[in-house]
């Protein structure tokens, strides 16, 4: 579609830096999922599952544009207390490491406060597996 709004051309050109941040962060560790976009009001992702060998997984998040974002990470529908904490955006990265001894769904949850101006990347990284 022509003549596209200029956020949407800023949002996407903000993800993909916000991403690159944790790409260049996390470069030896394999990645489970990914995904970046424009910050609204609330947003979040579910993973399916992490691999059966992997033991524990990280969580790493970025955002820009000075907005203040509360993430909540559960694992198979039931939220990780000790996991859970707030990241101002202004390009530093929130990571946190998750236990996966329970097999499920793998996921988080954003309330964002102040300007949605600005755009996000997360990503799960395998952190532990099981020896062979």
């Amino acid at each position: 579609m022509t003549g596209s709004a200029p956020t949407t051309t800023s949002d996407t050109a903000g993800a993909e830096a916000a991403k690159s941040v944790l790409e260049r962060a996390f470069v030896t560790r394999e990645s489970l999922g990914a995904g970046s976009g424009g910050l609204e009001r609330q947003f979040g992702n579910t993973h399916p599952s992490a691999p059966d060998d992997v033991l524990s997984v990280t969580f790493a998040f970025t955002c820009t544009g000075g907005a203040k974002v509360a993430l909540k990470i559960a694992v198979g529908d039931k939220d990780v207390p000790s996991a859970a904490g707030t990241q101002v955006c202004d390009g530093s990265i929130f990571q946190r490491s998750i236990d996966m001894s329970k097999p499920g769904p793998l996921g988080f949850s954003a309330t964002v406060t102040g300007s949605e101006g600005g755009a996000y990347a997360y990503a799960y990284y395998a952190e532990k597996k099981q020896l062979p």
